[in-house]
């Protein structure tokens, strides 16, 4: 017993000492499929979800993990969804650096009607096109799933009234807005007419303060008129470019589409003040049907002065050979 004694009260030191388990610092993306279908309501259908990888932004941080919901739209309207985390650092980082608490995330969505034409936009503020799907269209929800942000909370899915303040700002982009400055003779050549029909197009002109230079912007307005894949590049005629411009894939009129939800607005909480962003997550290959429309940007250039558009300056508009952009990578 003498010499067993020592080595009892040497180990009992070794176990107080255990340090605390950590706590979870991966979101368990395994847990999001039941909230987030008690969160949707009546008007979207959950159809699955799956964990991916995309390459985007979230605030101010770098963006790769996250938990893609499948959903189809049932009825038009205007909606909005959100959901929380809380962020779950390490104890060496929040001694040492100032973190955030929490953050807020918001979607929101516009559904039009069944067979209604969709404006599209790529890039534009809010979404590549307006409405961002139709009744009987799948959504794609991206969550953020990173490392170190727990607790995904999903609020219940909102109606909200067709003006709403901000959906006005998004439901600019209509065939009015596009044909009311229509060129006449056209500014951009339609080469893509085997499969796009040219509604109007345009060059706008800006002078800086001083007016020593006017820029001048061309752009289309067209018709998607045949289903196919392809990239549809906007540029100045005569101009060599590497871009390989926007891939589409123009779906018969009657076919469902699927859409990522490209845009949400971003809050993040540290102490009591609170920052403002939104992040943008790419869309992949957008997917529009026959019947839908497209602003294409066609470059731009530079006079000295105030000085008019050049006549001899034009845009052409063409489909270049498809190259599919996977909106995400499974994991």
């Amino acid at each position: 017993m003498l010499r067993v004694l020592p080595l009892l009260l040497l180990a009992a030191p070794l176990a107080a000492a255990d340090p605390a388990p950590e706590p979870k610092r991966v979101p368990d993306v395994a847990a999001f499929p039941p909230a987030f279908r008690a969160a949707l309501g009546e008007h979207f259908e959950y159809l699955g979800g799956e964990p991916a990888r995309v390459r985007a932004s979230m605030g101010t941080a770098a963006a790769e993990r996250y938990w893609y919901a499948k959903v189809r739209a049932k009825t038009p309207g205007r909606y909005v969804f959100a959901y929380t985390i809380q962020f779950a650092y390490p104890e060496i980082v929040t001694k040492n650096w100032r973190t955030s608490s929490s953050a807020e995330h918001t979607f929101r969505i516009a559904v039009g009607k069944a067979g209604e034409p969709r404006v599209f936009h790529p890039g534009g503020y809010g979404g590549s096109a307006f409405p961002h799907l139709n009744a009987g269209d799948t959504l794609l929800i991206p969550i953020h799933a990173d490392p170190f942000r727990v607790d995904h909370r999903f609020e219940p899915m909102k109606k909200v009234p067709d003006d709403d303040a901000i959906f006005n700002i998004l439901a600019e982009r209509t065939d009015a807005r596009y044909l009311k400055d229509a060129a006449n003779p056209p500014v951009v050549k339609n080469a893509a007419a085997d499969r796009t029909k040219l509604l109007a197009s345009w060059v706008g002109s800006f002078g800086n303060r001083p007016g020593t230079e006017t820029h001048h912007s061309l752009g289309v307005f067209l018709e998607f008129t045949a289903a196919g894949t392809f990239n549809l590049h906007g540029g100045l005629a005569g101009r060599v470019t590497t871009d390989p411009g926007v891939p589409f894939r123009v779906l018969p009129k009657d076919r469902p589409a699927t859409v990522v939800m490209e845009y949400v607005g971003y809050i993040e909480h540290t102490g009591k003040s609170r920052s403002h962003t939104t992040s943008v997550v790419p869309p992949g290959t957008l997917e529009a049907r026959v019947g839908d429309r497209v602003a294409v940007g066609c470059g731009g250039y530079g006079t000295p002065g105030l000085t008019p558009a050049d006549p001899t300056k034009t845009g052409v508009v063409e489909a270049l050979p498809f190259r599919d952009a996977p909106s995400y990578e499974p994991r």
